[in-house]
């Protein structure tokens, strides 16, 4: 096969020697962060593919599976390309791109034109494709083709259902289409992809498997649902997560559980329609944090001698965030000096006033919906009442709110943003400043020499994941 231009970005961006020990180690701290394709067979493969390795002259490296699959090479059958834990945005690129991989993984390009994505992201459509073109080798279209190719397979591997509604669920459009990029990648129609499920799925009942890199912390995450759980939207018990959710105006659920042996999560979905499977699996892999690198993580926190004794304890630290950026700004802002059982609480009233004829199966109000409550459906200051309010309009009005625009809303400070940036948009970085958990558990440390402010700016660029192993900390 010759030489395409994504080998030659692949071979500049990353260290073959790095990718090659990776490879024969099959490191799995090296998973979904690359990709090896082999030049004899015309596959491509995830690190930790258990196919005995190619000779190194016969291998390419790429930072995504779309690049691999746009240089000619289909993803192999065994170790299962589309199961790798998702790669992080593309390191050194613009945040523009970041951003436009984020959306298009959440299916943002499968019910939506490249247009429509351009507007969100505030950018025309020839400087996304040269964005795109320039820093990773490949066109956004290409990436979402491929994205909707992998999640069809997984989907024919791992449920029973049927293929028109895996090609409804994967953004085709069409059995038609869906067959075609099938017969174009494969050389086989999707229904010779199949495998027996351990479980059978209906349009109801679906079973998918969200692989992470170990180790996982699945107790303290479980933990933080548990402790922030909303009655009636959400709960949590020793064995899984469960919370209602509400898509385009209509009601679904999700269950999460650990499956530890398989080094991923169980997630159970009923939902009104399959084409929200894609968005809806994207925002679980979020809360639940499942594309971090937890040694990455660990090995840069651990050169504080107080935090390193906590990654011990804890190993396999995550940073959990909410279903959704307007839930966790409404959290903040309720959650403003009072305490967690506090915020749980009035969070609970205001869903059940929200939504009072659900009874005991709601979905977390809507910022339309709390905006216009009565005064008497806000248990809390005036002041913190007219903000909310004032917010959930905003909100309710289409406005994507940014950290710095918050910033500039009455009644919204430096900690408030601060949680929406981590609970929300998922910074690694975000810090909450003067937060009166983060000084009490950084104060009982025996190491912790400098005070909080100032060692903190130590742990950048993963503040936000230090503060969820200081929190962590005061649980036990």
């Amino acid at each position: 096969m010759n030489e395409s231009p994504v080998q030659t970005v692949s071979a500049r961006d990353l260290d073959p020697e790095v990718c090659r020990r990776a490879r024969l180690a099959r490191d799995a701290r090296f998973d979904g962060l690359f990709f090896l394709a082999v030049r004899t067979t015309g596959i491509y493969c995830r690190p930790v593919c258990p196919a005995r390795p190619p000779a190194e002259q016969n291998v390419a490296y790429f930072r995504e599976a779309s690049q691999a699959a746009a240089a000619g090479f289909r993803p192999c059958l065994r170790c299962r390309p589309e199961a790798a834990p998702g790669s992080p945005a593309w390191q050194g690129s613009s945040v523009t791109v970041q951003r436009a991989l984020e959306l298009i993984r959440a299916g943002a390009l499968n019910e939506g034109s490249l247009a429509a994505l351009c507007a969100r992201l505030g950018v025309g459509e020839r400087h996304l494709r040269k964005l795109f073109q320039r820093e990773l080798g490949v066109s956004p279209v290409a990436v979402a083709h491929n994205q909707r190719l992998l999640f069809a397979r997984q989907l024919l591997q791992e449920t029973t259902l049927p293929v028109i509604d895996i090609a409804h669920a994967a953004g085709f459009g069409s059995v038609r289409r869906c067959n075609s990029a099938f017969q174009s990648s494969f050389s086989k129609p999707p229904s010779a992809m199949r495998r027996p499920p351990q479980a059978s799925s209906t349009r109801a009942d679906i079973r998918l498997q969200l692989q992470y890199r170990p180790p996982y912390d699945w107790d303290g995450v479980l933990d933080f649902f548990s402790r922030h759980a909303v009655e009636g939207v959400e709960s949590a018990d020793d064995e899984c997560y469960r919370r209602t959710i509400l898509w385009q105006q209509q009601p679904g659920a999700i269950c999460v559980r650990h499956l530890p042996a398989r080094q991923a999560l169980e997630l159970e979905l009923r939902l009104p329609d399959l084409a929200a499977m894609m968005p809806v699996v994207q925002r679980v892999r979020r809360m639940f944090d499942l594309d971090a690198n937890p040694g990455v993580i660990a090995a840069s926190l651990g050169q504080e001698p107080a935090l390193a004794t906590l990654l011990q304890r804890f190993p396999g630290l995550r940073s959990p965030v909410c279903w959704s950026v307007e839930e966790a700004t409404v959290r903040a802002i309720v959650g403003q000096q009072v305490s967690i059982v506090a915020a749980r609480t009035v969070c609970s009233r205001l869903a059940a006033a929200a939504a009072p004829e659900a009874g005991n199966a709601r979905e977390f109000p809507a910022p339309a919906a709390i905006a216009a409550l009565e005064d008497s459906h806000f248990p809390m200051p005036t002041r913190r009442r007219d903000t909310l309010r004032a917010v959930c309009q905003l909100l309710a009005a289409g406005e994507e709110l940014t950290v710095a625009q918050l910033l500039a809303l009455p009644g919204i400070g430096p900690w408030t943003a601060a949680m929406v940036a981590m609970r929300g948009h998922g910074q690694p970085d975000a810090f909450p400043p003067r937060d009166l958990g983060l000084m009490r558990a950084w104060e009982a440390l025996p190491q912790a020499a400098d005070p909080l402010h100032q060692a903190s700016e130590r742990w950048q660029p993963w503040r936000a994941y230090a503060a969820n192993l200081l929190w962590r900390s005061l649980d036990t």
